[in-house]
């Protein structure tokens, strides 16, 4: 046995990798949220509350939510590598019989690791809410003539087009967010939870009612204060959210500034701004709105006001 095969057996061991793999059922998204996941949450946190570890719940959630949303990042990126192989072997498409053996290989891979992000996909989400429920903070975390070479294609490089073409469809309608964007933004000191979900729950339903369309979110991912909150909302509501994090390497102290820029740019065309109290960013946000013509509703902090009086 040459050293490649050995390394290459020693691997398939090591790994557990098998031809049945693939025959495997992938569990049900039922199981995947509740069984698996949420569970594993309950399991690892649920005896940590009301001890000495307590503090250690938010951090070992974030881990933990953070591990399966890598990993989905990364079979993501893995499926669309297989997608480009695929494309390659189609192209380059002879129609001889290995020509054909090696493109429904790459099928086959397609669709299992396709059915892998799909599962991973659902316990991330699932993760992700467990977090939120456990800490009450929102998880934030893309030659030859044309006739010759179709005479020459097969069933498998047809049934490989089509493939593609319906994972672009599929990517396209996932990535692709519809509705009005709506930016919030406001004090990373906002504490009121009723206040903010009320007042997006108003202006939701007022824009559907005008405008018959959905919102979406747009705001900088804080993960304290009245983003934080926000962000909690979108995800209670099913609302789809657009986060704009500053870069802070490339813009230094200017980041949060040019988020806003980046927010109010004219090819996003946002409906409007909703500021909760907030700071120097938060007004510098509705100036720059107020300057283009945009609505912007500012929204008082009870407890801040409370004190006042």
């Amino acid at each position: 046995m040459t050293y490649e095969n050995a390394n290459a057996y020693e691997t398939i061991e090591l790994f557990g990798l098998t031809e049945k793999d693939a025959e495997l059922p992938i569990p049900e998204d039922h199981i995947l949220k509740d069984s698996i996941t949420r569970e594993t949450f309950e399991t690892l946190l649920g005896q940590l509350r009301n001890t000495g570890l307590e503090t250690e719940i938010e951090p070992l959630a974030h881990g933990l939510a953070t591990i399966l949303q890598r990993r989905k990042v990364a079979l993501t990126k893995e499926l669309d590598r297989t997608a480009d192989k695929i494309g390659a072997l189609a192209k380059s498409h002879d129609g001889s019989e290995i020509a054909e053996t090696a493109l429904e290989e790459a099928q086959a891979r397609f669709l299992h690791l396709r059915e892998i992000v799909g599962a991973i996909e659902t316990m991330s989400e699932a993760a992700a809410e467990c977090y939120e429920v456990e800490t009450g903070h929102a998880f934030i975390p893309a030659a030859g003539s044309r006739a010759s070479a179709r005479a020459q294609e097969t069933g498998a490089v047809f049934e490989a087009r089509q493939l593609l073409e319906q994972h672009d469809r599929e990517t396209a309608a996932k990535s692709k967010v519809e509705g009005v964007p709506l930016i919030v933004s406001g004090a990373t000191d906002w504490t009121d939870i009723d206040v903010i979900f009320s007042t997006l729950d108003k202006v939701r339903e007022r824009i559907r009612q005008n405008r018959n369309q959905e919102i979406f979110l747009c705001h900088k991912g804080g993960k304290h204060g009245a983003e934080m909150i926000a962000a909690r909302w979108a995800r209670a509501r099913g609302v789809a959210q657009a986060r704009f994090d500053p870069r802070w390497s490339a813009h230094g102290r200017a980041a949060p500034f040019k988020c806003n820029d980046e927010m109010l740019d004219d090819k996003f065309a946002a409906t409007g701004v909703v500021l909760f109290g907030g700071n120097g960013v938060a007004l510098n946000l509705g100036q720059k709105a107020e300057a283009k013509g945009l609505t912007v509703m500012r929204v008082a902090d009870p407890a801040k006001r409370t004190a006042d009086e």
